[in-house]
């Protein structure tokens, strides 16, 4: 399911204070795209931009530079904003129960916490930090609500991957994981629903992706949380082991996800998660959004693309355009959300 590693190093600059090298992305892949619903009559639209060559998002586009295309068909762009005039996010550090150790979880975090603190320095001043986490035995919670604090969620990881005692591994055991992280997931969408002014939801998973899902399942997950217009990103040791083959069920689970929401998946050693996080968070600070007016309110599937046009994809040539490629206009938010 996952690409080749690249090994060049990438040169973040965010507008930031300093210059971060990240040594190793691994970016997710998938063969079926799932949706997202739109509850208004305008659908926003997100979209990353990426030189190939350096890894640096494309800082100049204007409008009148992308096409938006829905079901085939052209559609006028309603309204545009980027970078700073884009919405705030609320960054979500996920990660699962520290159940003694296992390879390829969270657990290789653990005391590695306060390496990602730069990152979180370079936040704007409105984007908000929140930590949730999941486990096998189904306890989960939302641990910290986003907050703008820069401490806190620090801390309180740090009290998420404290090691606790679970005797897994077996069939329930495993099923039972699997709709707890479901659950998890549905927590932090209610959670988006409930706020006003609606930020854009970012989940960055801390975790290798050593696990799997039921295929509609997982499908179904990943429509309910694009309702929120949510990214999903992940940062896994790069020394973790790989996935094994699970039977009947869609593995590398976040790496789906990411594909299929249009973020990525980055792999790091210890000193390079600042710098994980950090290309995380210049993407999307140097992220377009692009309003349309849909055609149909009709709750069904609708083919979404943008691309550039002819005259900006002949002055940037190595440029990749990451965005969600499907959505379903309805009006009414699901009841479970309230």
């Amino acid at each position: 399911m996952s690409d080749r590693i690249a090994q060049a190093p990438l040169l973040l600059k965010a507008g930031i204070a300093g210059l971060l090298v990240l040594t190793t992305i691994v970016v997710a892949a998938s063969a079926q795209a799932p949706t997202i619903r739109v509850q208004s009559s305008l659908v926003l639209v997100d979209v990353i931009s990426q030189d190939l060559k350096s890894g640096l998002p494309i800082r100049d586009f204007k409008k009148e530079d992308f096409r938006i295309f829905d079901n085939r068909h052209e559609v006028p762009i309603a309204t545009f904003d980027a970078g700073a005039d884009t919405r705030p996010i609320a960054l979500w550090l996920v990660v699962i129960c520290n159940e003694g150790g296992v390879v390829g979880a969270s657990a290789e975090f653990m005391g590695k916490e306060s390496l990602f603190r730069s990152a979180l320095d370079h936040l704007e001043k409105h984007d908000t930090v929140g930590v949730a986490h999941w486990c096998d035995s189904g306890e989960t919670q939302l641990d910290l609500l986003p907050t703008e604090d820069r401490d806190s969620p620090l801390r309180v990881l740090a009290e998420s991957l404290k090691p606790i005692p679970f005797r897994g591994g077996t069939f329930d055991t495993d099923a039972l994981g699997e709709e707890t992280f479901r659950k998890m997931i549905r927590l932090i969408i209610r959670d988006a629903y409930q706020r006003n002014p609606k930020p854009l939801p970012v989940i960055v998973f801390l975790h290798g992706d050593h696990t799997g899902q039921p295929r509609h399942e997982l499908d179904k997950l990943v429509d309910d949380f694009l309702e929120t217009s949510g990214i999903v990103f992940g940062i896994r040791d790069n020394r973790s082991a790989g996935l094994l083959f699970l039977l009947g069920e869609q593995a590398k689970i976040m790496h789906y996800m990411a594909k299929h929401t249009g973020g990525q998946y980055y792999s790091a050693p210890p000193p390079g998660y600042a710098a994980a996080l950090d290309a995380v968070l210049t993407q999307l600070h140097f992220r377009y959004e692009l309003g349309f007016i849909p055609p149909a309110i009709d709750g069904k599937r609708h083919e979404l693309r943008v691309e550039l046009t002819k005259e900006a994809k002949e002055e940037h040539k190595r440029v990749r355009l990451r965005f969600r490629p499907e959505y379903i206009p309805v009006r009414e938010e699901p009841d479970w959300a309230h």
